[in-house]
């Protein structure tokens, strides 16, 4: 278990950053998608007792069906599996392996599915978290999906760049009691013991839908507003409001190493989102906020580190859709040892990423200004 030698030094300065937090985890940061895949197995093929899964996108590759296979000897182990996932996000999950979970005795369901007749607001409000808690003692909680694209089955096989955390202590048992509330349909956040000074402490942060409720989104804007020494941050769909856009500026005005990754618009796989990302980042950076473009390889990734010590990872974006309308499930930690390898990863990125600057925002083309300024108007329709 990772301990830090003193609290967040910035904590009771504008924002009570423990709150709910609690000591007693042992965290792993997982950095590289091969092992994050095999620890995930793992600790499915341990379960004794129940396995809890959000996900966005269940993919039909190899990764997907021996995930469902997974699930299925876990089934057969008396283990109670529920599984659900979303309607848009899997919407090309074939019947064939919804009908061989079925067969397993896996249940499962599926959040706001696509239909005729469905309201305009549940196709905008999706569940986008990646969390699987194991017995309510281990949760894994990240950006990733289950599919070939975000976990390496094989060592070294090529997949997207994104970060997850395993989680073992009380916080697995409260996310999992937020799952199991939602699988009835009633989404509430119990509350947890004050934290314990000069150990880790670890809370999660959900987004439930509707901007009082963005729990995850809440607590990052509450970081970056008491951050003293350094804000780094990856995302990969940056869309964020004016609340936080004037919390980076303030925090880069009194001299904080404000940093924030994103992907290049030609490599992302949401170019559209990003080309609007690109129009955003001219504010920040004309006062003075380092935004760095990634230029290779598929940005997914969704996490930050401040100070060295405040951390999250998790599947919320910074953009109105996550914030506003999607489920999403963070993990907010408190200690050094697991913020070192969180910025671990945000250095191996910055190392592959461009900077930008000011200049050589005003010269974009033509065309990717203009595309770019509407498309940031745009997102204000979430």
């Amino acid at each position: 278990m990772g301990t830090s030698s003193a609290i967040f030094p910035v904590l009771g300065r504008r924002h009570a950053l423990d709150t709910d937090m609690r000591p007693d985890h042992r965290i792993r940061v997982l950095l590289d998608p091969h092992d994050a895949w095999q620890t995930l197995l793992d600790d499915i093929a341990q379960a004794k007792i129940s396995i809890l899964i959000e996900l966005y996108m269940l993919v039909d590759d190899a990764a997907g069906q021996q995930f469902v296979a997974a699930l299925g000897d876990a089934v057969a182990r008396g283990v109670d599996v529920r599984l659900t996932i979303d309607g848009v996000g899997s919407m090309d999950v074939a019947g064939d392996l919804l009908r061989q979970m079925t067969k397993l005795g896996v249940k499962w369901r599926v959040f706001h599915p696509v239909a005729t007749g469905t309201p305009w607001k549940h196709w905008l409000r999706r569940n986008h978290r990646k969390l699987v808690v194991v017995d309510e003692q281990v949760a894994h909680v990240g950006g990733r999906n289950v599919g070939a694209k975000y976990y390496a089955v094989t060592p070294g096989a090529p997949v997207w760049l994104d970060l997850s955390a395993r989680v073992e202590g009380p916080c697995a048992a409260q996310m999992a009691s937020v799952l199991r509330s939602h699988w009835r349909k009633v989404a509430r956040i119990k509350q947890v013991p004050p934290s314990v000074e000069g150990q880790t402490l670890v809370t999660h942060a959900f987004n439930l839908g509707g901007s009082r409720r963005a729990f995850a989104n809440r607590r990052m804007l509450q970081a970056v507003r008491s951050a003293e020494h350094s804000i780094h941050l990856v995302q990969a769909y940056f869309l964020p409001n004016w609340a936080l856009q004037r919390a980076l500026v303030a925090a880069a005005r009194r001299g904080v190493d404000v940093r924030v990754i994103v992907p290049k618009w030609s490599t992302s796989d949401m170019p559209i989102v990003a080309l609007g990302s690109e129009h955003g980042v001219g504010r920040l950076l004309k006062r003075g906020v380092r935004v760095l473009a990634l230029h290779t390889g598929t940005l997914h990734a969704k996490f930050m580190v401040i100070d060295g010590q405040w951390w999250t990872v998790g599947s919320a974006n910074m953009d109105p859709l996550s914030r506003l309308r999607n489920l999403e499930a963070n993990v907010v930690g408190i200690g050094q040892a697991e913020a070192q390898d969180v910025e671990r990863f945000f250095q191996q990125i910055a190392a592959m990423a461009e900077e930008l600057s000011w200049q050589q925002w005003q010269r974009r083309p033509l065309v990717r200004r203009v595309a770019g300024a509407i498309l940031w108007r745009l997102r204000g329709l979430a």
